[in-house]
């Protein structure tokens, strides 16, 4: 089991290789993870963007939304993250973001098919939230968002950003950015004419094939290792 200091420093790396990886949008967005044994959250505060994040940086906070440790503010939608947890005991890590691709995806009210690799991730769906476009900044509002992902890995927020969630810090932070990826890839193919996608039997023999654990923790690995650089030059 890790420590908070792990914890933290992983969070801060999510948080590193999601502005990398095209997630940047100012000071908004938010990564969470749940701190073993307590019913309380490791989250990015609010006046930072996500490459600027360190590990002293992370707040606590407990899942009525209240900060309860940490120097900084906490974001507003702090509820699409405790009310996540509150529904889905197997998920331990929430990845909001407002990526260009997935968030004008969503607005397009298409499925998600799986065109490229990464597709395949959400071959068990990709709702979309969309009882409203405004911040979820009330707990209603945020049991609202973990309703409609249900028991799915995320769900794009129609003209908002997506919601992406997983077992640990690692898993969530990749399927976020494989999330932004098929969605550019499903733009431009349907943009130049008809494209074909893997069938449903398929997709999932195919996410078993690639995403398997070991494949997932070397990815990890490479995309610390891009957000180590991109801290150096900073």
């Amino acid at each position: 089991m890790p420590s908070i200091k792990e914890l933290k420093e992983t969070l801060a790396y999510s948080c590193n290789i999601l502005a990398d990886e095209g997630h940047w949008d100012n000071i908004l967005g938010h990564v969470s993870v749940r701190i073993p044994g307590q019913d309380r959250i490791l989250m990015k505060p609010h006046s930072f963007g996500f490459e600027e994040i360190r590990p002293q940086h992370i707040i606590v906070v407990d899942l009525n939304g209240k900060k309860v440790v940490g120097k900084y503010e906490r974001h507003s939608e702090v509820f699409i993250h405790t009310e996540i947890y509150k529904a889905r005991p197997d998920v331990h890590c929430v990845v909001h973001s407002h990526p260009p691709y997935a968030t004008a995806f969503g607005s397009l009210r298409q499925p998600l098919r799986p065109i490229s690799h990464e597709g395949n991730v959400f071959y068990e769906g990709l709702p979309l939230f969309d009882y409203t476009t405004a911040l979820i900044r009330t707990p209603e509002l945020g049991k609202e968002v973990a309703q409609s992902l249900g028991k799915c890995r995320g769900v794009l927020m129609i003209n908002h950003g997506s919601t992406v969630v997983g077992p640990t810090i690692e898993v969530a932070t990749l399927y976020a950015v494989f999330l932004e990826k098929a969605a550019r890839i499903q733009l431009i193919a349907t943009a130049s004419g008809e494209p074909s996608w893997t069938n449903e039997a398929e997709a999932e023999i195919k996410y078993e094939q690639i995403y398997t654990p070991h494949r997932l923790d070397s990815m990890w690995n490479y995309f610390v290792r891009r957000a180590k650089k991109s801290r150096k030059s900073m």
